[in-house]
C-alpha cells in the first residue's frame, strides 16, 4: 500500500510539474502574441508615417551637402514644411556618387518638384540653371549665398557685407587690446568663386579704412574636411617659417573655422593668434569657452528655414514674394557665452 501511494504522490507531482510548464508556456504565448500585435500596430503607423503624403515636393540644394550650417539649416526646414503640409529633400544626399551643384539642380528640375531651396553663387552657371527652373515653372528662393542676377523669386540669408562691418570692428578691439600697431589679420577666403566669402570680404575691407589694420588673405579648398584643414596647415607652416604668424585669422564659413581651430592646437599657437569664427558649432563654443577662439558669429537656422519655406508657399499660392527676406548675425564671445543657448543639433556632440 505504501508503495502505491509514493507512486500515486508522484503521478502528481509529475501532473502538477507538466501543469505548470504548459501554463507557462501559455502565459509566454500569450504575451508575445501581445506584443506581437503591438509591434504590428507600430510598425504600420510608421508605414503610414513614412507614406504620408504632402501638397508640396521641395527641394534643399547646398552648397555643400556636408557643411554643418546647411545640414542644420535643413533638418529646420523639414521639420517647419511638414507642420505646413510640405515634403523637402536634400537633392543629392546619400548617394553613392557625389553630385556637382549644377547637376543637383538639373536633377531637381528634371524630378519636377514644386519649388528649389538654393545656396547659391554668382555664377553665370547658377544663374542660367536657375533661368532653366524658373521657365520649367519651378521658383527658386536663394539662402546664405544669393545670385542676384537670375530669375530667382527671393533671397532668404544675412547680410555678408555687414558681417564684414562686425569682423572689422571685432578687429579694431582686439587692436586696442593687444596695443599692436598695425595689427596684422588674415582672412582666409573659400577658393570657390562667387560665393558668400566675396561680400564679406568687401565689407571688411571698407570697415578697416583708417584704423591701422594690414589686412591679407589666402585661399582654402573647402570641397572636403581634409583638403580644408590640409590648405589651412599649409598657410600656417609657411608663414611661421617666415616668422609672420597674424595677429587674428578670420575665418568666414564654418568648414574654414574648424580646420584653422584644430591646426592652431596642433600647431601650440594657441595665444600667439586669435581667431574669429563662423558657426556655432560645439567645438567652437568649447573653443570660446576656453579662450583658443576669440569670437564666432552665428545665424538663427530655426528663423532662416522657416523664411524659405513661407517664401516658396507664398509664391505658390499668390504668384507674389517679397524679393528679400533677411536676418542677423548673434555675435558670441566669452563675454555672452555663459547665456548663449545654441539650437540643438542631432548631428553634434
Amino acid at each position: 500500500m505504501k508503495v502505491s501511494k509514493v507512486k500515486v504522490s508522484r503521478n502528481r507531482l509529475a501532473v502538477s510539474i507538466l501543469a505548470g510548464i504548459v501554463l507557462v508556456l501559455f502565459c509566454v504565448t500569450v504575451a508575445g502574441l501581445i506584443y506581437y500585435r503591438g509591434m504590428i500596430k507600430r510598425l504600420g503607423e510608421v508605414q503610414e508615417e513614412a507614406h504620408a503624403e504632402y501638397s508640396r515636393l521641395y527641394a534643399y540644394i547646398a552648397d555643400d551637402p556636408d557643411s554643418q550650417l546647411s545640414n542644420r539649416i535643413y533638418k529646420e526646414i523639414v521639420d517647419y514644411a511638414k507642420e505646413n503640409d510640405c515634403y523637402v529633400e536634400m537633392t543629392g544626399q546619400n548617394l553613392s556618387t557625389s553630385y556637382s551643384k549644377a547637376d543637383r539642380l538639373n536633377i531637381a528640375i528634371c524630378s519636377k518638384v514644386d519649388g528649389i531651396i538654393l545656396e547659391a553663387d554668382s555664377s553665370v552657371e547658377t544663374a542660367e540653371l536657375i533661368n532653366k527652373a524658373n521657365d520649367a515653372g519651378i521658383p527658386v528662393v536663394t539662402v546664405l549665398s544669393d545670385c542676384s542676377e537670375s530669375q530667382r523669386k527671393s533671397f532668404v540669408g544675412l547680410n555678408n557685407y555687414d558681417l564684414g562691418s562686425e569682423y572689422g570692428n571685432e578687429l579694431a578691439k582686439i587692436r586696442e587690446e593687444k596695443r599692436a600697431y598695425p595689427l596684422k589679420a588674415l582672412i582666409l577666403l573659400d577658393k570657390d568663386e562667387g560665393n558668400s566669402d566675396d561680400m564679406i570680404f568687401s565689407g571688411l575691407n571698407e570697415a578697416l579704412k583708417g584704423r591701422n589694420i594690414v589686412l591679407t588673405s589666402s585661399g582654402v579648398d573647402t570641397s572636403t574636411p581634409f583638403t580644408s584643414e590640409e590648405d589651412v596647415m599649409n598657410i600656417l607652416d609657411q608663414l611661421d617659417k617666415q616668422g609672420q604668424i597674424p595677429d587674428v585669422i578670420i575665418c568666414p564659413n564654418d568648414r574654414i573655422s574648424e580646420s584653422v581651430y584644430q591646426c592652431i592646437v596642433d600647431k601650440n599657437l594657441v595665444g600667439k593668434t586669435r581667431i574669429l569664427a563662423y558657426y556655432d558649432s560645439e567645438t567652437i563654443l568649447k573653443a570660446i569657452e576656453k579662450g583658443s577662439v576669440y569670437a564666432t558669429f552665428a545665424i538663427e537656422a530655426n528663423i532662416v528655414a522657416k523664411q524659405c519655406v513661407n517664401a516658396l508657399n507664398e509664391y505658390n499660392n499668390t504668384g507674389l514674394v517679397s524679393e528679400y527676406f533677411t536676418s542677423k548675425y548673434i555675435m558670441i564671445s566669452k563675454s555672452n557665452i555663459s547665456s548663449y543657448k545654441p539650437e540643438v543639433d542631432k548631428d553634434e556632440g
